[in-house]
């Protein structure tokens, strides 16, 4: 084993090799990616796997080939085949919304073989959390499956001990919301709405926050709690969401007919419907599909109490 190994992790090295990669791919000369922050000399043996830089000249060199976080991680953990946290969410959410059980049932299934060959109390913890959300989801699309007692105390102690809300705690509260007592609820949603985040105005932490409103909403206008729920269609009106997150807008609008339908609006059920009619347009048919079928329960429902 040479002098190199010995000092150097395999997953330090492969940083400047993906680096590299990443730099021929943009277009950028070793000069031009080294910039004022390190010498040549020393980008080249970063990139030849002999040496490592610290993480501030990192973060700078990645700016200087115009590549983020996000990006180089993805690639990093694709280097290493392990899973990305967004491309794990995508994942999930599309086996989700074509309510693939099967795929459901496998990702739930990998994780919780994770969860039992597990060693170390870190990596235990990480993939613990993992689990308790696959199953959540998975809850929504197969009854037998739903959080234990002990789990659903785990994940409260998680989110309540955070000083911070990054997007995957937002996600986990959002994703497993329907599990959790609602008094913890609207407190743990207190938290992550809470402005003084420090993370709170980057872009697809605001996005994930939105999503998990939208969620917990529907959660309490569902148990008949329309007091939180109209506290939270009201935090969402407020931020004003931008045009960017058009399918988040277009959420609210439903969710909020919803909430006013059930509150006693029966022209609300009009806008649903019409909800339903501009997905369609757009052919987002999983999604019309869902409030198609949701419409029909309310008629059906309606037509017995008549």
């Amino acid at each position: 084993m040479d002098k190199k190994t010995k000092k150097y992790s395999e997953e330090e090295l492969a940083i400047g090799i993906i680096f590299k990669e990443f730099r021929i791919s943009k277009g950028f000369s070793q000069l031009e990616a080294a910039g004022n922050e390190i010498s040549v000399t020393h980008l080249s043996n970063f990139e030849n796997g002999k040496t490592v830089i610290s993480t501030n000249h990192f973060l700078n060199i990645l700016q200087n080939i115009n590549v983020n976080m996000f990006e180089f991680q993805n690639s990093l953990n694709q280097y290493f085949q392990k899973k990305d946290l967004l491309l794990f969410n995508i994942e999930m959410a599309d086996a989700f919304a074509e309510k693939n059980v099967s795929k459901l049932r496998m990702i739930t299934e990998e994780l919780h073989k994770k969860l039992e060959i597990s060693s170390t109390i870190s990596t235990t913890k990480k993939y613990r959390l993992d689990y308790i959300r696959a199953k959540s989801i998975l809850s929504f699309v197969d009854s037998s499956y739903f959080l234990t007692k002990s789990e659903i105390t785990f994940l409260e102690n998680y989110l309540y001990n955070l000083k911070e809300w990054g997007q995957y705690d937002i996600a986990i509260l959002g994703q497993c919301a329907q599990f959790l007592d609602f008094i913890h609820l609207i407190e743990l949603s207190d938290r992550m709405i809470n402005p003084s985040q420090n993370s709170i105005n980057i872009p697809y932490v605001k996005q994930a926050i939105i999503q998990t409103v939208l969620n917990i909403i529907n959660i309490f206008v569902d148990a008949g709690l329309y007091t939180p729920a109209r506290k939270f269609i009201k935090y969402l009106e407020n931020i004003k969401i931008n045009d960017n997150y058009m399918f988040e807008k277009f959420t609210l609008v439903y969710n909020t007919a919803r909430y006013n339908y059930k509150i006693g609006d029966e022209g609300a059920l009009a806008v649903m419907n019409d909800c339903r009619k501009a997905l369609e347009f757009c052919k987002c048919f999983n999604t019309s599909n869902w409030i198609a079928e949701e419409i029909i329960r309310i008629n059906d429902q309606n037509s017995k109490n008549n």
